[in-house]
């Protein structure tokens, strides 16, 4: 009864999509009428096929009126459905039989099964010769040529249908269960919550490389509370380029391995299933299979055309279970190749389904992603199209949707749409939005003015005692052009006031926040500061940080004045100048030392100074916070270089100095071993200065695990006038971990990192005995310099402990006599990644 069910589903959705649509059936086993999985259902005369689903459901899009269809799989016989039979049938009800119900009964002695090898076996070097002709078969490795292409993502909530009718969300929102879809897969429904296509031109020139411009984008936006162009980058990553040519297919984070990389042969298995003789040229249909389920490779069939060019035009593939990957429950991809004029080979359709999920019973977020390809000639290029450099609806070209798509949107797709306009003008939408962005972001506010950041609203250290903070911005409804930002703070310990103040114009005419940003900043500011410590990414006095190892009685008081001018461009150049004017003071243990400082006042030290970075990110993504920006790593090399110039007399600086720092840092990816972050960076400062305003090391007294600091370091404890330092770091992805039995099922990952600094101080700047020995004054820090040689510390880790979770074992190797020093230490950090 169940798959009767299904058949009259599958009924009223062929007669509701009218003639011309897609053809859909189940595939039933003929002795025990149950459903099929992974039947080959392929149109005679062409390479179009699909497989059936664990429910033996199928669909064929846009058949012809004259075609055949076979139907095969192992251990059933092939059947064939010509037009006689299959004519004016838009629901197919297909019974295959076993290949031995007729045979006589016999008995056989199997012999022992053979262990798979890769020598003397034909499929293995079949696909050697794949591998050896893949880059002359691969069209996107032409020095030109241009494409049409055409993408669209669409994103559904994926709910097991015995659960629909209990779903408090769909209770909450009862019009999201118009247009749902039981069928695409099977055992849940999908209710469409976002649809994006884009238009555009990919263009592969010797110089430029592989671009694409962008023409035109048709989207589904909430326009409220979220940065919906940085999610449809993480998307972009998500949902990246599978093109199986290439050696990696990058899914997220995460790298797979192709079948016909040059390692292939090293992870994958290889079987022969079938040489198609149906099809022109001949196909051999090939089953991979990965040597180890558990590491990032695929399951499922390729095939190589046997017409002396061994290249690959159609690929089935997915990923089991046991694959260490997080909240994927499902990944299925199609890819179909066509040739171009040279004979070479380009995707001209891809399909991408990715099912994701916390738990498998879950409610899940199901996507898929189409991408459309077709060469283009001279004449057809759109040499004078308005090509896009932001994302979200634009259409400055006048593109014809309806005419322009490839393939008509199904009637999923077009709900997407309906969806969200419904749900952006309901109250409780809102309200649920609005909670979303609390949390991720720490700022709660509707109106003309938002608080924030709360996570920072309470806090302690050993200086102020406890600090209690309030503060907040205007939001876009205040100006978008123009924020206001301040904070007032108060310690229980100091008895201190502190402040800041702060104003921020856009002169681009768009949001302060919007990429790229053409800003003028001027900000006042009373606070306490942790020498050499700089956390870009969260408050300084988050409450998370207030948890401490080790002594915490080293800051400063610092009053600072600064303006500013940051410009971004579309390549990802940045640069920023500006000038800050600012007295230092001591706090806790610290003094300063009457003879090296301000005159009149040893209490305090004036630094008048000027600033410049430069900055360039080539082809980077990035998603925009409230305040800060999480970078989205795509494995491009970021450079930065920073300039400090400080001048004596002016606003009552008292210190000549010159300070340059450059920055470079890159992922490397290794596919299936993973990948290694390197961050390289050299500074010097010249000029003679007092101990604050030399470079001090960052050092990380708190227990999160941080990359940019050093995490058995004290804090103030070095400091330098010339440094250079190269911290690696390289994650495994559970490549070792994956072979051990039982420790293997934990999905548990490896990390291991060093950090090395080499630094130096002048001789002019030892103005002090503080500096390698005992300081005359017990209350005046000991300070370090890197004389003897390179401060060194390492880890190993383990990461992915359930899911989010990381560990880390850190060892310190030099400088061990320091006083204060711990040579051993635990840290932890909590991540989300697949």
């Amino acid at each position: 009864m169940r798959y009767r069910f299904l058949l009259i589903l599958l009924f009223f959705t062929s007669r509701i999509l009218g003639q011309g649509a897609s053809l859909t059936g189940i595939v039933l086993d003929a002795a025990t009428e149950k459903p099929i999985q992974g039947v080959t259902v392929k149109l005679s005369n062409t390479t179009k096929s699909v497989s059936t689903n664990k429910g033996g459901l199928f669909s064929l899009p846009s058949v012809p009126d004259n075609w055949e269809l076979i139907f095969s799989a192992v251990g059933f016989k092939k059947q064939l459905f010509p037009m006689s039979v299959a004519q004016g049938r838009k629901v197919l009800i297909v019974r295959l039989e076993d290949e031995q119900q007729n045979l006589e009964e016999v008995v056989v002695n199997a012999p022992k099964r053979k262990k798979y090898s890769n020598k003397h076996n034909p499929t293995v070097d079949l696909i050697r010769k794949v591998i050896e002709k893949r880059d002359g078969n691969n069209a996107l490795n032409t020095a030109g040529g241009s494409y049409r292409e055409y993408e669209k993502l669409s994103m559904s909530l994926s709910i097991q249908n015995e659960k629909v009718d209990k779903s408090r969300l769909l209770k909450r929102f009862d019009f999201l269960k118009q247009g749902t879809d039981t069928l695409k897969y099977p055992g849940r429904t999908l209710v469409p919550i976002y649809m994006d296509e884009k238009i555009g031109q990919r263009q592969l020139d010797k110089a430029k490389g592989n671009a694409f411009i962008l023409l035109g984008e048709n989207q589904s936006r909430v326009d409220q509370y979220l940065d919906e162009d940085g999610i449809d980058e993480y998307l972009d990553k998500i949902y990246g380029e599978t093109n199986i040519y290439d050696t990696d297919v990058s899914i997220g984070n995460r790298r797979f391995l192709s079948p016909i990389a040059t390692l292939g042969p090293s992870f994958y298995k290889y079987y022969l299933v079938d040489t198609l003789k149906d099809t022109k040229p001949w196909h051999a249909k090939i089953r991979v299979e990965p040597r180890n389920r558990e590491d990032a490779l695929f399951s499922g069939y390729i095939y190589i055309r046997l017409d002396g060019t061994y290249a690959l035009d159609q690929a089935e593939l997915s990923i089991n279970e046991a694959t260490n990957i997080n909240w994927v429950r499902g990944l299925n991809i199609v890819l179909d190749y066509s040739q171009d004029q040279a004979q070479r080979f380009f995707l001209s359709r891809g399909l991408l389904r990715i099912d994701l999920g916390i738990f498998k019973d879950g409610m899940g977020l199901f996507g898929e992603k189409v991408t459309n390809r077709s060469v283009l000639d001279t004449a057809q290029l759109a040499t004078h199209a308005k090509a896009l450099t932001g994302r979200g609806v634009q259409n400055p070209n006048a593109i014809d949707w309806e005419t322009a798509r490839p393939e008509k949107l199904s009637k999923l797709e077009q709900q997407a749409f309906r969806n969200i306009d419904s749900l952006k003008q309901s109250k409780s939408f809102k309200n649920l939005m609005a909670l979303g962005s609390l949390i991720v972001s720490g700022y709660y506010g509707r109106g003309l003015i938002e608080i924030g950041s709360i996570p920072s609203f309470y806090s302690f250290n050993p200086i102020e005692g406890s600090r209690f903070k309030f503060g907040g911005n205007t939001t876009d409804l205040f100006s978008k052009t123009l924020v206001l930002e301040g904070y007032g703070a108060h310690g229980t310990k100091d008895k201190r006031w502190k402040y800041n103040l702060g104003a921020t114009y856009s002169f681009n005419g768009q949001s302060v926040y919007k990429f790229p940003v053409k800003l003028l900043s001027i900000k006042v500011s009373k606070e306490v500061q942790v020498p050499g410590q700089d956390l870009n990414f969260i408050d300084n006095d988050n409450f998370l940080l207030s948890f401490r190892r080790g002594e915490n009685d080293k800051m400063f008081y610092l009053q600072r004045r600064q303006v500013e001018y940051f410009q971004e461009f579309e390549n990802h150049f940045s640069f920023k100048v500006g000038f800050f004017n600012q007295i230092l003071s001591p706090a806790g243990v610290l003094e300063f030392d009457r003879r090296a400082f301000r005159k009149g006042n040893g209490e305090e030290l004036w630094t008048s100074a000027f600033t410049a970075e430069l900055r360039w990110a080539p082809e980077e993504k990035l998603y925009q916070g409230k305040r800060y920006r999480r970078i989205i790593i795509t494995g491009k090399p970021i450079f930065t270089l920073v300039a400090q110039l400080g001048v004596k007399g002016l606003l009552g600086g008292d210190y000549n100095y010159q300070r340059f720092i450059f920055n470079a840092k890159k992922r490397f990816y290794a596919s299936q071993f993973g990948f290694a972050d390197v961050v390289f960076e050299s500074g010097v400062q010249f000029g003679k200065v007092p101990y604050p305003l030399m470079i001090i090391h960052r050092a990380n007294q708190t227990y999160s695990y941080q990359l940019n600091s050093y995490n058995l370091m004290n804090s103030m404890e070095f400091m330098s006038d010339k440094y250079t330092s190269l911290l690696l770091q390289h994650s495994f992805n559970g490549f070792l971990l994956n072979k051990i039995p039982l420790i293997k099922k934990l999905d548990l990952r490896e990390i291991a990192s060093l950090k090395v600094l080499y630094g130096s101080v002048d001789a002019s700047n030892r103005y002090t005995k503080s500096f390698d020995g005992m300081p005359k004054n017990p209350l005046e820090p000991r300070l370090f310099s890197l004389s003897n040689g390179p401060y060194v510390e390492g880890s190993v880790g383990l990461s992915n402990i359930f899911k989010i979770l990381r560990v880390d074992v850190v060892r310190r190797f030099t400088y061990l006599n320091n006083p204060g020093v711990s040579p051993w230490g635990i840290r932890a950090k909590i991540g989300i990644d697949f």
